[in-house]
């Protein structure tokens, strides 16, 4: 998803700007604090007075700051949280986990910046890589440079894995998937006519092409397919010209600022046709942003209602605890990423080997992790096996679940 942004800055240095990550957990403690590699383990000599231990290091690039930074946030803070969890437990002894943190601001720019800062520190050993394609996809190819494995917790355009770099992992499917469940909802809803906007992004015009193959196959009409530009706010012309065709429903293809005015401004032109959306737009932001509009409109979301998965709930209790707030959207995939990556840590350790970029790749191919969202495996390509989509309605500002289609592992 290619978005606007300010000139590339180094948004989370080290020397204490943590700050700009509620609760953030960085390695670096203080501005004198250092560190030495070890194999790629590292051993850090704490400037804030503590002793010399023993840690390994897992990286985040996602979006803290700029137009996804209500999601970006809940990735990282399920993030922090998992690493808490860990080393708590204990399961990584001797070594402690600690976490480096990048902002990506949704700007592929910045991402790839971000991608090339990590990756180039040895001690880093996984990425939990970004929210918005048109991040992972550029930033992908550093990551294939460096050896260093990098699984995203929410990017789902499908020429991310189609690449063939081993190192690039996703724990969500793709908008192969869910374009073409949404297209198929869209015919079973009974609405032959659909116009379809999207905001001109690798995420929602990429879905939004195969929504409209889709429901077109489906006996469809698709009677526009028309483009916005992220951050604009007025959409009235747009909308008067598709009121005048009379489409029955009319899909969006983006995330949840521009999908809540679309649908608030459809509202007050007098257009009540089925509004739809993918799970760019499934949170709080949207409903905040639409209002009354709101009501009403579907959304697909990947995988199934983590609400009512019993492996979901002391997860989804611990988050709400910790940070004061429910989970929204993508914490549960975020907190799994980091999951994954505790347990080839996990697995390498306990042989009595010290952790590096290949031992962490290996195991992570061939990892079975049941966590908070099931069962996750990978394929060949690096995407996951768990191909359900689940769709929702929002009736009075919540998102009320109505049915879930495709595979799942458990």
């Amino acid at each position: 998803m290619t978005m606007k942004s300010p000139a590339d800055r180094d948004v989370l240095s080290p020397k204490l700007q943590s700050q700009k990550i509620p609760g953030g957990n960085f390695l670096h403690c203080a501005l004198g604090a250092s560190w030495v590699a070890v194999g790629l383990a590292v051993v850090v000599f704490s400037g804030c007075g503590g002793s010399a231990r023993q840690t390994l290091t897992i990286g985040t690039v996602l979006p803290i700051t700029g137009p996804a930074a209500s999601a970006g946030s809940e990735a990282y803070q399920a993030v922090q949280l998992a690493v808490e969890v860990a080393n708590a437990s204990g399961r990584l002894a001797p070594y402690t986990l600690d976490i480096l943190a990048r902002d990506d601001v949704s700007d592929p720019k910045q991402a790839v910046s971000a991608a090339k800062d990590l990756s180039s520190n040895p001690a880093v050993l996984g990425i939990v890589a970004h929210f918005n394609s048109g991040c992972f996809l550029p930033a992908s190819r550093v990551y294939h440079e460096n050896a260093v494995t990098a699984i995203t917790p929410a990017a789902t355009n499908p020429e991310i894995t189609l690449q063939g770099f081993p190192e690039i992992h996703r724990i969500v499917t793709t908008d192969q998937v869910q374009g073409e469940a949404m297209g198929r909802y869209i015919a079973q809803r009974g609405a032959n006519v659909l116009a379809i906007i999207h905001d001109k992004t690798q995420y929602g015009e990429g879905l939004a092409k195969v929504v409209r193959d889709a429901a077109a196959a489906a006996g469809v009409t698709v009677q526009s397919f028309d483009g916005i530009q992220v951050g604009d706010k007025d959409f009235r012309s747009l909308l008067t010209t598709i009121r005048s065709r009379k489409p029955q429903a009319v899909f969006f293809g983006g995330l949840y600022d521009e999908g809540g005015l679309l649908v608030k401004q459809m509202r007050e032109l007098g257009m009540d046709q089925l509004f739809l959306g993918p799970d760019g737009i499934k949170g709080k932001d949207f409903v905040d942003v639409a209002g009354a509009a709101a009501e009403g409109a579907i959304v697909s979301f990947v995988g199934k209602p983590v609400d009512q998965m019993a492996s979901a709930r002391a997860f989804l209790d611990r988050y709400e605890k910790r940070f004061g707030k429910p989970v929204e959207n993508f914490g549960p995939y975020a907190y799994d990423v980091a999951g994954i990556f505790i347990s080839a840590l996990e697995r390498i350790v306990k042989r009595g080997e010290t952790p590096s970029r290949p031992a962490v790749l290996q195991e992570v191919k061939s990892l079975q992790h049941d966590g908070v969202i099931g069962r996750t495996e990978f394929d060949a390509k690096g995407d996951t096996k768990n191909r359900a989509i689940s769709f929702y309605v929002i009736k009075n500002k919540q998102f009320e679940f109505i049915e879930a289609t495709g595979e799942s592992p458990l």
